[in-house]
């Protein structure tokens, strides 16, 4: 239902519906109108001046046939004496009032006279007054009438005006939502017309083009921001990298071994986070149809390359491939995805094993480890707070660019967990039922 004091419902239809409710009004004013005049006709008044007019005429002492008093006319009626020029369908009338309504035969001509008429009852026959109000009837209906024209001009008018309204309000809106629904994010400094004949829609586009103007300006400092840093960070990070290939060739002592490869870790970790943090500040590009990932390929050596983590722990990782995927997505994205659910599973599981199983479409990610509470997990990620006590642990900003990385290619991500339960991660790659639906976990 329309909500006319709220903010629900079309201008259009409210407009077009107090127009309509405002000639319902004056209809029924029209007809109150008619109806007060046809009882003013009927007034009891002209039977007070008949009955007064008929104690007048019995009064005189001769009684004549016919007697003329202005508008009213008394005729004595015996059954020796008939009454001259009196209506001939007075003669039928017996005792009583009778109005204009009683005596109307329902047809109308012009010139037909309409009265008011009393009929007295004399010991010798019938006295007859009546008041011709044929002027007032007339008068009547020529106000009828013209009501009539009145309220059909006003009908016409106010039809008019709903289809002026939808032709010039409603239309051009229709239009400006549409070729806003048709801004492409992709394309670059697209802006709405704002040559519309209504000065409204000309405010709206124009302060729509203004947001459009400031959105881009702010995405461009972005951007640039981020390559700036993407540049400044590629210098250290392929330093610290070129520093530890040359150590690797050094003979060190075992206790250098670990510390080292924290390093190494870190700095696989911040080459990824700049990878992903610069993929996904621009706009979204669909991988080509004809270079998909085959996943299955693909998920033996993300394990591999997170091995190193389980080092010095009873836990190791079980791989369950049950079926071959390929995925249209870049490569980089699906090490990203991955390995971050892989990398916090080796970091909370510190006995047991970690399950890696494709099957359905689904990658999924079970571990025995301490598990967390999804209800505090939701939190951090929202507030995107990194807590962590480990160089390059992904629960902070690894979850947050998972979760960004998913709701660029439509994936479904999905974490179910219980402290010192373990947690499980399904990554899940099926296409969506319907276009704009997502789930989240």
């Amino acid at each position: 239902m329309t909500d006319f004091f709220g903010s629900r419902g079309s201008l259009h239809q409210l407009i077009s519906l107090i127009l309509v409710g405002f000639g319902l009004l004056m209809t029924a004013g029209l007809a109150t109108q008619a109806s007060m005049s046809q009882d003013l006709i009927d007034h009891p008044v002209w039977k007070e001046l008949l009955e007064t007019a008929t104690q007048s005429a019995l009064k005189s002492p001769s009684q004549p046939a016919a007697q003329d008093m202005g508008r009213i006319r008394v005729w004595t009626l015996t059954s020796d004496r008939n009454a001259p020029d009196m209506p001939a369908e007075f003669t039928a009338l017996g005792p009583g009032f009778y109005s204009e309504g009683d005596l109307d035969n329902g047809l109308w001509f012009p010139g037909d006279s309409d009265y008011a008429v009393l009929v007295t009852a004399l010991e010798s026959g019938r006295m007859i007054a009546a008041i011709d109000i044929s002027d007032l009837e007339h008068q009547q209906n020529r106000i009828a009438l013209i009501g009539a024209l009145y309220l059909l001009l006003n009908l016409v008018l106010i039809i008019c005006a709903i289809a002026w309204l939808y032709v010039r309000m409603r239309r051009p809106v229709q239009e400006l939502a549409h070729r806003m629904k048709q801004l492409d994010p992709e394309r670059p400094a697209q802006r709405l017309p704002v040559h519309y004949v209504q000065q409204e829609l000309q405010e709206i586009a124009s302060g729509i083009n203004a947001h459009l103007e400031r959105v881009e300006q702010f995405m461009a400092r972005e951007r640039s921001l981020l390559d700036q840093a993407s540049h400044e960070f590629r210098t250290p990070i392929a330093v610290i990298s070129g520093a530890l290939d040359v150590l690797d060739r050094q003979t060190l002592p075992a206790t250098a071994t670990p510390p080292l490869q924290r390093m190494r870790a870190t700095v696989e970790n911040l080459t990824e986070i700049m990878v992903a943090l610069l993929f996904l500040s621009r706009e979204p590009k669909v991988a080509k149809a004809d270079d998909p990932i085959e996943l299955d390929r693909l998920l033996p050596a993300l394990v591999k390359d997170h091995e190193h983590l389980l080092d010095g722990k009873p836990v190791r990782f079980s791989i369950h491939i049950h079926e071959t995927l390929t995925v249209p997505a870049p490569e980089a994205m699906l090490r990203i995805a991955i390995g971050n659910l892989l990398r916090n599973a080796a970091e909370n599981t510190y006995d047991g094993t970690i399950a890696v199983r494709l099957k359905d479409g689904i990658v999924s990610v079970t571990d025995s480890g301490e598990g967390f509470d999804t209800a505090e997990a939701s939190r951090r990620y929202l507030t995107m707070v990194r807590q962590s006590t480990k160089a390059g642990t992904g629960k902070g900003l690894g979850l947050f660019l998972v979760r960004r990385i998913c709701d660029r290619f439509h994936w479904r991500l999905t974490l179910e967990s219980m402290p010192t339960l373990g947690t499980c991660a399904r990554l899940d790659f099926s296409p969506l039922p319907e276009i704009g639906e997502k789930t989240h976990a």
